[in-house]
């Protein structure tokens, strides 16, 4: 196992709340690293398509465009960062990390974990099989492919329901299917999906399987209303959308600090955690409004807190 960098503050996580712990650091007088297993920064913005319209400074801009100013704004800092540094073990009573398969060890100070979140699955068979040949978690990118033709959502959130409209729009004939009667969307999308002339919605139906040659060409579903018996059928489609919300990436300090039952970290109003000198910042959070300025927000706080907690320390 190779020895590593020591960084004042060691960021896990190159989403924007990981971006803003690593900038304020630096301001604060912090050395920070950030690592990144991905090839570039930037987290969920990378696959983000819709224009932001609610982050102050970033009007019309997508993902990729708000990635790549925040790449620059490290960079103009001299904010040290790694990408394709893959952390695969975590010592949070140490503060040290395991990059790449026990290719370095890195240690930090302080610790902050920016893990992130990352999309639920069905886990049905076809479901990765036909993953960008039908399947897909984005209708603002894949709309203009499925124009004309027979498409399926799977979801009952605020995505579920934006993406019906969008895919609505942009042509497709839309079913949307939700396990349960209920729903979890706001009224703005979800009053107008079922009040849609054109969009059906499928209640108490969940996909079995998805099925095709090289393309999809089905799904196989089943109903189960109350007070009926479960029975299946198959639908004829060109493309099947999962919108099924997300769950955190914090599997790697299951066990180290506190979380809640679904497996976000549980943090004090300064990010810090139930470890000393380890804080958490971003969606892994579960915070109030997951946006673009809250993961700006929790990050400059939590490099705070650090900051705080390191001069108490000396």
């Amino acid at each position: 196992m190779g020895s590593g960098a020591q960084a004042d503050l060691l960021i896990v996580g190159g989403g924007p709340a990981g971006i803003a712990a690593a900038l304020w650091g630096k301001r604060l007088g912090l050395d920070p690293l950030l690592l990144e297993a991905g090839s570039h920064l930037g987290g969920q913005l990378l696959r983000s398509y819709n224009q932001s319209v609610d982050c102050p400074g970033f009007y019309g801009l997508v993902g990729a465009d708000i990635a790549e100013r925040l790449t620059i704004h490290l960079v103009r800092e001299g904010v040290r960062f790694r990408t394709n540094a893959l952390v695969t073990q975590v010592d949070c009573a140490a503060r040290k990390v395991i990059v790449n398969n026990e290719a370095e060890t890195l240690t930090g100070r302080a610790l902050v974990l920016a893990l992130g979140v990352r999309k639920r699955r069905l886990g049905i068979p076809g479901e990765h099989e036909f993953a960008g040949r039908g399947v897909s978690t984005s209708a603002t990118r894949d709309k203009e492919r499925y124009a004309g033709r027979e498409v399926i959502i799977v979801g009952g959130g605020d995505g579920a329901f934006e993406e019906a409209l969008i895919l609505d729009e942009a042509g497709c004939r839309v079913t949307l299917v939700h396990r349960s009667g209920t729903f979890r969307a706001r009224p703005l999308y979800r009053d107008r999906v079922l009040t849609h002339p054109r969009i059906r919605v499928m209640t108490h139906t969940r996909l079995l399987a998805i099925e095709g040659k090289h393309q999809v060409e089905r799904v196989i579903v089943e109903q189960s209303a109350p007070g009926e018996a479960p029975h299946q059928h198959v639908i004829p489609v060109s493309g099947v959308f999962l919108a099924l919300g997300v769950v955190p990436g914090t599997d790697l300090v299951a066990g180290q600090v506190a979380r809640d039952p679904e497996g976000y970290l549980i943090t004090d109003r300064h990010g810090a955690t139930s470890c000393p000198g380890v804080w958490a910042c971003g969606d892994t959070t579960r915070p109030l409004l997951s946006s673009l300025s809250t993961a700006f927000g929790d990050g400059a706080t939590v490099a705070k807190a650090a900051f705080d907690w390191l001069l108490a320390q000396k």
